[in-house]
């Protein structure tokens, strides 16, 4: 062997010994630990990992329980929520508030445990499952923060859930109007306390989450919601919860009826091609936010398509798409030859996450804009309302 073939082996060698230990360190660095015992948990836990994709029939990860004590560790690449589950029809089934029957269940927060995830977090976590998952994380200021106001809010949620399950079975209507006015009750509370903790915690990232969640499901105004973010401390600004919140809000201002539409010009198309929202000026457009997971959004599509078709030299569609993967939405849009332009919204806040950019807090949700390219109206739920003014403004 050459001298010169003995040199370059020897250098390589070293560069890929080199190469090895950055990844290493850099896999510790990113390294989070979940450690515990929820007493009264017997199956193991599940959840999604922020920063994987997953399909409808991609597994969950999962973590092993044992005799309701785990230890996990994974890594991850910023600071995330991560919700964790137990498994549906297992041996903790008491956490779900399921109906009679036991088809489906009432979504209720209190079912999970959520913690914080970032790199080089130790979590602990203590707690009892009753029926409902009475556990909360520890080890850092966001947890600390995340576990004080769901130990606030976890058992209003669980008497609303109880409620609902109640409901179920009861016959008797005027016990079932009595339920109803207790559950109603406990909401308007939960509203209240939880505005109430915002505004008294504006350091905690959990405020922030917790303000972004109240927003999407329209359980404050938009006033309300700017009072609240505005006494958020600055000091979140780096963390995405914070800017979700951010962004939504900047939508609210951005999306009111007689302003500019929020500028769009991005490649996240189905070719990939650059699309620029100024380029249909002169024409209307109807923006729908829509996912192929939303049966009222794909109810729709047709109606959208004959109204693509019929006023084709005078109005474009715009889809955004939220939820499904570009494959998913090809094969959708294809097979049922919805043949108009189609966006996918990013999760991450990036400037095409257009669902916070727009303030979309349901689906579907349409905009309609007139020919100079400024909001004429927004419509969330059932488009009725929304082609019958297309058809005055087109015919």
């Amino acid at each position: 062997m050459s001298k010169l073939f003995k040199n370059i082996t020897f250098l390589l060698a070293i560069v890929l010994v080199s190469f090895s230990n950055d990844i290493n360190a850099q896999d510790v660095k990113n390294t989070f630990t979940l450690k515990g015992e929820i007493k009264g948990l017997v199956g193991n836990l599940y959840f999604r990992h922020p920063d994987k994709e997953y399909t409808r029939t991609t597994p969950s990860d999962s973590i092993i329980v044992v005799d309701g004590k785990f230890n996990f560790s994974s890594t991850i690449s910023e600071l995330s929520q991560i919700r964790v589950y137990p498994g549906f029809n297992g041996p903790d089934d008491k956490l779900f508030k399921k109906p009679k029957g036991g088809r489906g269940m009432f979504p209720v927060k209190c079912a999970y445990l959520t913690f914080y995830a970032s790199p080089g977090a130790n979590v602990t976590v203590t707690g009892e499952a009753t029926d409902f998952m009475d556990a909360y994380p520890s080890g850092d200021k966001f947890n600390n923060s995340l576990a004080a106001v769901n130990k606030l809010m976890y058992p209003m949620y669980n008497q609303m859930g109880n409620l609902a399950v109640k409901n179920t079975y009861e016959t008797d209507s005027v016990k079932i109007k009595a339920n109803d006015k207790q559950a109603e009750t406990i909401f308007k509370k939960s509203i209240e306390a939880l505005k109430k903790h915002i505004k008294s915690n504006p350091n905690s990232i959990a405020s922030a989450w917790y303000l972004n969640d109240l927003m999407l499901r329209t359980q404050v105004t938009n006033e309300e919601a700017e009072e609240l973010f505005n006494s958020l401390s600055t000091d979140l600004a780096e963390y995405p919860d914070y800017k979700n919140v951010a962004e939504r809000i900047k939508g609210i201002k951005a999306t009111v009826d007689g302003s500019p539409v929020p500028s769009i010009k991005t490649t996240a198309t189905l070719s990939g091609k650059e699309f620029n929202i100024s380029s249909l000026q002169g024409k209307y457009v109807l923006i729908d936010f829509w996912g192929i997971w939303c049966g009222p959004c794909v109810a729709e599509m047709p109606q959208v398509k004959e109204f693509q078709e019929k006023y084709k030299d005078n109005l474009v569609v715009v889809g955004i798409n939220s939820g499904d993967t570009k494959e998913k939405i090809k094969a959708f849009t294809a097979k049922n030859e919805y043949e108009w332009l189609q966006l996918l919204s990013d999760k991450a806040n990036t400037p095409d996450n257009f669902v916070n950019r727009f303030n979309v807090q349901g689906f579907p949700t349409k905009f309609i804009l007139d020919r100079r390219g400024k909001i004429v109206k927004r419509f969330v739920g059932g488009g009725e309302e929304a082609f019958e003014m297309l058809e005055e403004l087109l015919k």
